[in-house]
């Protein structure tokens, strides 16, 4: 396996996390509790630059 592929691997395993957490995300806010709307927001962010996406609004 080359390094392309095991970023790949590697980003969709992140990717399947992401869904996970924000998930949880929802799940946590619908019970009332605090969501980080900041950090979630600069980390989607930080995120889509890094894989070369455009930033979600």
């Amino acid at each position: 396996m080359n390094n392309t592929e095991v970023i790949a691997k590697l980003c969709h395993i992140i990717d399947l996390q992401n869904v996970i957490i924000q998930a949880q995300a929802m799940e946590l806010n619908q019970l009332g509790a605090v969501a980080q709307a900041e950090q979630i927001a600069a980390a989607r962010t930080a995120y889509a630059e890094a894989m070369g996406e455009e930033a979600p609004t």
